[in-house]
Order: C-alpha cells, then structure tokens, then sequence
C-alpha cells in the first residue's frame, strides 16, 4: 500500500509553506482544502504527535491528493519566493510571541521550498522525472517524503490556531524531528539533479544532514 500511494502523489506535490500562504490568503481553492482537512487539523492541534498518523490518513485519500494536485498547479502560477518567504516570518513571529525558537526548523523549509519552486519554473522536465525515479526506485522513501510534507502541513496551520505556550511547544517539537528528516531530502535531491557519481554514493551511505554534508565536502 505504501509504494501505490508513493506513486500516487502527482509530483511536484505542494509544500507546507505554499498552503499556509493560500489558507492565509483564503482563495476559494484553499478554503476548500482547508474545509477538507479541518478534522486533521484539529486533531492535530490537540495532539501534535498525531500528525504523521494524521498525513497518513490523508495520503489514502483520493479528494484529498486530487486537492494536492490541484494546489500544485495553483501555487506554481502564483505564489513567489517573497511571498513564501513572508508566510514562514509570518510563523516564525507566532511562535516567537511565546518565546519559542522555531528559526532553524523554518530556514529548513524555506530552503527546501524556495528550491523546489525554482526547479518547478526553471527545470521542470528534469526535476520532475527525477521526482518519478525516486518514487519508482525507493517507493517507501517516497512515501516518507509525503508524510513528512503532508504533517508539516497539518503542524504549521495547527500552529495559527494554538493559544498556549504549553500547545505551541508540542508542535515545535514535532516540527523540529521532521524537519530534520526533510533537510535530508532536500540535500538528496539537489544531488540527484547534479548527476554526479560521487556525489551520489554519498548519498547512499549518509544518514543524517550532517553525515551528508561532510560526505559531499569529501567527494
């Protein structure tokens, strides 16, 4: 099941940050999806530990990647790289208003974003038929990917909701573990695209940014 659903999800997928911006936004399409993905977001709020349990559910469910596909092709007309980068300030002074530190989580996303959008505009065919290999190849890391993308999503609109220091917390720990997980996606990714050899056994044998990034220095 977990391969189908890797398969599945119409690259390029949206990112947390770009459906934020449209929920902040409230376009029709956003509300729609924000309407649809209430009951997550909700449950999620209450129980932040919840939301990989929570993306799950959602990546099962056909309206809800039909509403992903949909928001992809929305955000790569429309969004900007200020825009985006305005929405995740917008998040970092939530969390800063009860003096919690989330700056390097959302450097993480930011940069993952802002790369993805450029590869979206700039270097589509290739960054989508490497996105196709990665899900053929490693269909359960794929699938990670969208549950770490998918529960980020739900932690950071949950976040705009949270009214204590105590909820606000919880989030930002979950935010923090995935976020350490996609920083290595995204490192694995901009390798991919390099098609260097080098570069991509160390890919294959890193388990950590930090191991990826001393990896890469070597190569």
């Amino acid at each position: 099941m977990r391969s189908q659903v890797a398969l599945a999800i119409p690259p390029p997928s949206p990112s947390p940050t770009q459906t934020l911006y449209g929920t902040l936004m409230k376009t029709h399409l956003y509300n729609t999806f924000l309407e649809y993905t209430r009951p997550y977001i909700e449950h999620v709020l209450n129980e932040p530990e919840a939301a990989e349990e929570e993306a799950q559910k959602l990546l099962n469910d056909t309206k809800f990647l039909y509403l992903l596909n949909m928001l992809s092709q929305d955000a790569a007309l429309t969004i900007s790289e200020d825009k985006l980068r305005e929405t995740c300030e917008h998040v970092r002074g939530k969390f800063k208003e009860f003096g919690i530190d989330i700056e390097d989580p959302m450097e993480i996303i930011l940069e993952h974003e802002l790369w993805k959008l450029r590869q979206i505009r700039e270097n589509f065919d290739k960054f989508t038929t490497m996105l196709l290999n990665f899900a053929a190849e490693s269909p359960e890391d794929a699938y990670r990917y969208a549950v770490i993308l998918t529960a980020l999503t739900l932690l950071l609109i949950a976040s705009l909701n949270a009214k204590t220091r105590e909820k606000l917390e919880s989030i930002a720990n979950e935010i923090r573990e995935l976020t350490d997980e996609l920083e290595l996606y995204t490192l694995t990714f901009m390798v991919a695209l390099e098609e260097n050899e080098e570069e991509n056994k160390a890919v294959t044998t890193a388990r950590s940014p930090e191991e990826l990034r001393k990896a890469l220095e070597a190569a």
